[in-house]
């Protein structure tokens, strides 16, 4: 397997050894290069395994070298063994043998801080220098279940007398959470392709892994554990490779508490932080994002078998042999964002001469355990199940038995007859299986789920992953590329916040609607602008300090008279001046009374570049905590479905015929912000008026490199 297109590190050293040194392995007890040894003999690895160590004779019948100059070969893997502090000086002794790869188990380094770091630092220019390309340090190394070769200390393999060769390669920056999984996997049954503990990522990182697995027509599912991405559009490229070869990716995505949104102070700031940008990238990109481990292996192992990602799921055919277990798992499938549909007539009708009389014919469906222990019922049920397959109004299947133990056979046989045809996807749950029952279903490639609500809840992560590919496409629209910002905008080098009515003039430039304002400095200026305007007025106190103006007391509407102008002038200087706050001057604004009011604002994410974003607009914004996130620049049909999966629109609210002018708007206002220049900025429109005219930026803020120092 290799991985040279840049700017990917080539790991297939790492990753498919042929021969191995163990540097640092001895025979004393606790040595980790000695258990790394044996285990290479213990499972058998079919290539050449050269212990080094200087005092070393041999090693469990192997000859031991005292150094990595004397190896009768140049091994295709180096695991490192040895001190943190001695990790540089290995690389160097390995890579002037010839050698290109490593491992290196040492921890106490860049995760230590301090010297740690110091040590870390030196690993890296030696690997650098040398060409090396080093795993870890601070792994437990890598397994690779088709040689096999282990390549690790992890003592997981302590529990297991083989590897099961499989087609689930899991890639985690957590050694704990690499080899529970790979255990979880077996004990399920089921076989794994590769086990990679990436460690700290001195040199190669997750998304060079990531892009090897994906090209690896042995993985058809990877399995990972993420807790930080330094390069963004390497892993954004990555996750495209593994889309691009239909290789599924499951996700845990930890330690999410960090902001990304460059202005705290903006609306944007408070609403959107590195988790939703981690979820949109997840969602464009179709991976599996899943939050505990018990998920990670049960959403993996069900799509190496039934592989349903490639169709909708969120119609559920519910079949059981007892009828509580399908009235809990129709409320389950609810709760969870899917249904349980009424069946067809026709299905029905179909399914009346094929039922036991005591069985109840809907879904769910109660096939109660008469069906198993009479064999006319019996020798129908495949047929009965066909017949749920088939109808129209139904996207998957999940099965639900009993113990039904001296019948196991009979109904596993209907139940893979079903899997086995193809159809729809089917799902199969069996607490407490009869011994025998979990090992068929593997050897079929078939998971089968423990408790019902495990698998309704991996059908529910699938079918998101279903429904976030349809329609999704990047913008592909040349838009403002060539937008003049610096005739709107300033360059002063320092932190700025951008007024309102610049903000507006720049949005205007674009193309984007915005209501009628004027900045005035006197109150007489005030009145007369007002009563220019043919609706109520707005007046907004404009000051570079501040972004929220109605916390500061500096928005005043619905002003319909002379006096009410005058009174709202004079209150917003007072408001100011009480909060030491300088004002620019008062924006005198139109009022353009909408049905409803969306925000819509822009960031610069530090990995993934800028982000577009929208929900509930106005009031409701903080709220309720409504926004959709996505990569910008978004065409208008994501922008659209951006719009839909807001939920106060699902809730009474529904923009109906306005959609499509809403998701206009914000499809242009992305590709104006995806060209905006700054690396850390906020471009923020709340609200946005939906009105019968169409959309109508009301408010507006633009912050750039920092937050600002006022709230």
């Amino acid at each position: 397997m290799s991985t040279r297109d840049a700017p990917f590190r080539d790991v297939s050293g790492i990753l498919e050894p042929a021969s191995v040194a163990v540097v640092g392995a001895s025979d004393r007890p606790g040595n980790l290069g000695g258990d790394t040894v044996r285990r290479l003999v213990r499972f058998g690895f079919r290539g050449p395994i050269w212990p080094v160590h200087p005092g070393g004779r041999s090693l469990d019948g192997l000859e031991c070298y005292s150094r990595v100059s004397e190896l009768p070969g140049v091994p295709d893997l180096a695991i490192l063994a040895v001190p943190a502090e001695t990790l540089h000086a290995a690389v160097e002794e390995c890579a002037a043998h010839g050698v290109r790869f490593g491992i290196a188990y040492a921890g106490g380094l860049a995760e230590a801080g301090g010297r740690g770091r110091e040590v870390q630092d030196r690993l890296t220019r030696a690997c650098r220098g040398n060409g090396f390309m080093l795993c870890g340090p601070n792994c437990v190394g890598v397994i690779n279940a088709t040689l096999p070769a282990t390549s690790t200390f992890s003592t997981a393999l302590f529990e297991m007398d083989s590897l099961r060769a499989g087609n689930v390669s899991i890639l985690a920056q957590s050694g704990g959470i690499a080899t529970t999984a790979l255990a979880m996997i077996q004990k399920a049954g089921f076989g794994t392709r590769h086990m990679i503990s990436s460690g700290n990522e001195a040199v190669v990182d997750f998304s060079d892994y990531l892009y090897a697995l994906a090209a690896d027509g042995n993985t058809h599912v990877i399995a990972g554990y993420l807790e930080g991405v330094r390069d963004g559009p390497k892993f954004v490229r990555a996750l495209e490779a593994a889309r691009d070869h239909a290789t599924p990716v499951v996700l845990i995505k930890a330690g999410t508490t960090g902001a990304s949104a460059s202005a705290a102070e903006a609306h944007t700031g408070a609403l959107v932080g590195e988790d939703r940008v981690f979820d949109a990238l997840f969602r464009e990109l179709g991976v599996v994002r899943v939050s505990s481990l018990e998920e990670l292996v049960d959403v993996s192992l069900t799509l190496v078998g039934t592989r349903p990602s490639h169709g909708p799921l969120r119609r559920v055919a519910i079949v059981t042999f007892g009828g509580g277990n399908g009235v809990l798992a129709a409320d389950q499938c609810a709760a969870r964002g899917l249904e349980a549909p009424p069946l067809g007539a026709g299905t029905l009708e179909a399914l009346v001469p094929l039922l036991a009389p005591v069985a109840t014919a809907g879904n769910p469906m109660d096939l109660t355990p008469t069906t198993a222990f009479r064999e006319e019922s019996l020798a129908r049920l495949p047929e009965a199940l066909d017949v749920v397959a088939r109808d129209s109004a139904i996207d998957s299947v999940l099965l639900i038995a009993g113990s039904l133990a001296s019948r196991a056979r009979e109904i596993s046989d209907a139940m893979l007859g079903l899997i086995g045809r193809r159809g729809k996807p089917v799902f199969v749950c069996w607490p407490s299986p009869p011994r025998g029952v979990l090992e068929r279903f593997a050897a079929a490639d078939v998971f089968v789920f423990l408790e019902p609500d495990r698998a309704i809840r991996a059908i529910a992560r699938l079918e998101a992953r279903f429904a976030s590919g349809r329609g999704r496409q990047r913008s592909t629209t040349p838009g403002l590329v060539r937008f003049d910002w610096d005739s709107h905008v300033a360059a002063t080098g320092s932190p700025q916040v951008v007024p309102e009515p610049d903000c507006h003039r720049i949005l205007a430039a674009a193309g984007l609607a915005v209501a009628a304002g004027r900045l005035v400095r006197t109150e007489a200026d005030a009145i007369q602008a007002a009563g220019s305007m043919a609706s109520p007025a707005a007046l907004k106190g404009i000051s570079r300090q501040v972004t929220h103006r109605g916390r500061a007391g500096l928005v005043r509407l619905g002003l319909e008279n002379p006096d009410q102008v005058r009174q709202a002038f004079r209150s917003i200087h007072a408001n100011a001046g009480a909060a030491s706050v300088t004002l620019e001057g008062v924006y005198v604004q139109a009022m353009h009374p909408g049905e409803f009011e969306i925000l819509v604002s822009a960031f610069k994410d530090p990995l993934f570049g800028t982000m577009v974003t929208c929900g509930a607009g106005g009031a409701w914004t903080e709220a309720i905590d409504d926004v959709v996130t996505e990569r910008a620049p978004v065409s208008p049909e994501v922008a659209a479905g951006m719009l839909e999966r807001v939920r106060v629109f699902g809730r009474g609210t529904d923009i109906g015929d306005r959609t499509g002018a809403a998701a206009g708007f914000l499809a242009r206002f992305s590709e104006l912000a995806a060209t905006a220049p700054w690396d850390r900025f906020v471009l923020e429109i709340n609200p946005v008026m939906i009105t019968s005219d169409g959309p109508v930026a009301v408010d507006g803020l633009l912050v750039v490199d920092a937050v600002p120092p006022v709230g």
